[in-house]
């Protein structure tokens, strides 16, 4: 069995067997878009380091339905995507009597992607909940805005999707109680551990990149992080 309050540096389906059952999953796995074409010109830079990366790259059948499984009959899981991938979790809800719902990250300085198409300004989060588990409906009445509004384009020096460490906090607030355990399969810089250490809740992640994962591990030791969105 893998010690929790740590991060692991190895594919998660490797280790989801080797963990405790979490009482919430926060995952930000990559995501399934178009990186080319004329309406990026300026931006190349940051599609170079979502490409190194690997985060335009994503078969959602070989991981989703194996972590929603790790929770069996208790599903509390939030899953970042895009408008693409929404199809996939709705069918997944629906084929497994899930309740669901679709929340909004909005970002006021979105990519400038505008050749044929709205600006991708909108982010999605896929809330997937089995009947019964623990939601907090006793917080500020503010926190249960289903979109989330925030200043960046998406990049960060740390890791090129990192999101913001407030909204990961609310979803931890709202949908686990202190001394539970989060999960995050798709760990990246580090938010959802970092996040859960401030609201003491106990974490386990994992992320296929050493440099991220060091990067992660780093942060944990300082438990420093500057602004909201960078």
């Amino acid at each position: 069995m893998l010690e929790i309050n740590k991060i692991y540096n190895m594919d998660c389906l490797e280790g989801l067997n080797q963990i405790p059952v979490p009482e919430l999953i926060i995952c930000d796995p990559p995501y399934e878009f178009q990186s080319s074409g004329r309406g990026i010109v300026g931006m190349r830079e940051t599609f170079n380091r979502i490409n190194v990366a690997e985060l335009d790259k994503f078969d959602f059948y070989k991981f989703i339905p194996k972590i929603i499984n790790l929770q069996k009959d208790r599903v509390n899981a939030y899953f970042f995507c895009n408008k693409a991938l929404i199809p996939k979790y709705l069918n997944l809800a629906i084929e497994r009597s899930l309740n669901f719902d679709i929340l909004t990250m909005n970002k006021k300085a979105p990519i400038p992607t505008k050749n044929s198409s709205y600006l991708p300004e909108i982010e999605y989060i896929i809330f997937l909940r089995s009947k019964g588990v623990y939601f907090n409906g006793k917080l500020n009445y503010k926190l249960y805005f289903k979109s989330h509004f925030c200043y960046t384009n998406g990049v960060s020096n740390k890791h090129p999707t990192q999101k913001p460490i407030e909204l990961i906090r609310k979803f931890i607030k709202i949908s686990s109680k202190e001394q539970d355990l989060v999960l995050d399969c798709f760990m990246g810089s580090g938010i959802t551990a970092l996040a859960s250490k401030q609201l003491n809740r106990k974490f386990i992640g994992f992320e296929i990149s050493e440099e991220y994962c060091k990067i992660a591990n780093n942060r944990l030791k300082q438990q420093t992080l500057k602004g909201v969105c960078n």
